[in-house]
């Protein structure tokens, strides 16, 4: 395989890797998230269980886009091209940032769920017995 198609081939398979992480860790995530909000009103845990897959989706694709092939050795094209150690090290950058930033982003969603149901006043439901 030639460098040019391997970098094209693994830009978009670490894209496509990481927007599928990001969208089944928001499916598993969906049904414990919905019964953590559910005692709130009904705006805010609208909001909250709406903001989850999209909250992901674009952590992801910021983490994706935050990688750049140009640094001090490779000023071009044909620089970056012509260096597959370069390419797969920039790749397994690209695929380091999606994880860390899902897990910062799941962190932080965690944290403004928790913040919700201190401080949003909502309707607690009574369990029969």
């Amino acid at each position: 395989m030639t460098n040019e198609r391997y970098l094209i081939i693994s830009y978009f398979a670490a894209a496509g890797g990481g927007l599928c992480l990001a969208v089944l860790t928001a499916a598993l995530l969906s049904g414990p998230a919905r019964r953590a909000v559910e005692c709130l009103l009904a705006p805010v845990a609208r909001t909250l269980r709406r903001l989850l897959p999209t909250w992901l989706i674009l952590l992801v694709l910021f983490a994706f886009m935050s990688v750049s092939y140009l640094d001090c050795q490779h000023h071009d094209y044909q620089q970056v091209v012509q260096d597959r150690p370069h390419l797969e090290d920039v790749t397994h950058k690209q695929a380091e940032n999606m994880l860390t930033y899902l897990c910062v982003g799941l962190l932080a969603y965690a944290l403004a769920l928790g913040l919700a149901l201190v401080f949003c006043p909502g309707q607690r439901k009574t369990q029969r017995g």
